[in-house]
């Protein structure tokens, strides 16, 4: 089973596990509707900066029903581990692209 494990989540091939402090969330994969992710570039970071609130670097897990009180969760990670993620998590994600 491929996973992949960082510093505040786990990545399994059927969920997303966020560590907190006091419980993990646990994400099942039919409950994410989509991840966006910009890799952090320069351009990203000046093409992001005006306007939008989401930031380089991050992963935004959006929801399709609320899951611990939340429809959306943020999460830092390097864009080498995204490329390390199990294949069913990765085809989720939308990557940013600055149309130039």
């Amino acid at each position: 089973m491929e996973e992949l494990e960082i510093k505040k989540a786990k990545f399994t091939s059927n969920q997303i596990i966020i560590k907190k402090r006091r419980m993990d969330i646990i994400i099942p994969l039919d409950k994410i509707e989509k991840i966006f992710y910009a890799k952090e570039t320069f351009r990203n970071s000046i093409s992001l900066g005006f306007g939008d609130v989401r930031c380089p670097g991050f992963a935004y897990i959006y929801l399709n029903e609320k899951i611990g009180r939340r429809k959306m969760y943020c999460l830092y990670i390097t864009y080498e581990n995204i490329l390390k993620l199990p294949k069913n998590i990765f085809n989720k994600i939308e990557f940013f692209n600055t149309g130039l």
